[in-house]
């Protein structure tokens, strides 16, 4: 079973997880204000999305540029990687492909601890992309904690690139942010994943 195979109610009870939800857990999160050439990037490549596009041009026209913003901000004191194999333990199926893992340690030739949040990237449903963030999110605090570098919370990120939806994994409890972010909302897009990074 890989990250896509689990559903919600198979990872609560193999990983003992407790799902909650927040009307808006990041609300008081600081927005912070896009950089003149990210603006352009997305103005640019934005009407490329158009229609019934793929997952993958969504994730190189606009989640990429906006994580790389996101390195930019941090002062690439982070690393991206994007569509890398995360392969954390196959025995109770923590394995498979990440659309974006993003690693507090800046190196880019391999996956580093600690590993601070995930991003789903999805053509249209958000919530079916909701299950697979998690067990990647779960996947990513065992990969931290088995290099003696771990994290609380880890943090994920479900989007179609216009739309984002941010959960929490603290202990034992996923937290569902129940409201999504749009692309119009760019400011606080880009502080809550400059502060998933931190």
């Amino acid at each position: 079973m890989a990250y896509e195979s689990f559903t919600l109610e198979q990872l609560k009870q193999k990983f003992s997880l407790t799902v909650v939800q927040s009307d808006d857990a990041f609300a008081k999160i600081p927005a912070i204000e896009p950089s003149p050439i990210l603006t352009l990037v997305l103005e640019r490549q934005r009407p490329l999305i158009v229609g019934k596009t793929s997952e993958k041009a969504r994730s190189e026209f606009l989640v990429a540029p906006i994580l790389v913003e996101v390195r930019e901000i941090r002062k690439h004191e982070i690393a991206v990687f994007s569509g890398v194999k995360f392969d954390v333990d196959k025995k109770v199926g923590l394995y498979g492909y990440c659309d974006f893992l993003i690693s507090r340690d800046p190196l880019l030739h391999e996956i580093q601890a600690p590993v601070v949040f995930i991003t789903e990237a999805k053509k249209e449903d958000l919530n079916a992309g909701i299950p697979q963030c998690i067990a990647e999110m779960v996947a990513a605090r065992l990969f931290n904690d088995k290099r003696g570098k771990p994290v609380s919370p880890i943090y994920g990120t479900v989007t179609d690139g216009t739309r984002w939806q941010f959960l929490q994994l603290k202990d034992q409890t996923v937290t569902i942010n129940l409201r999504e972010y749009t692309i119009t909302e760019l400011p606080q897009i880009l502080g809550i994943l400059t502060h998933m990074a931190s």
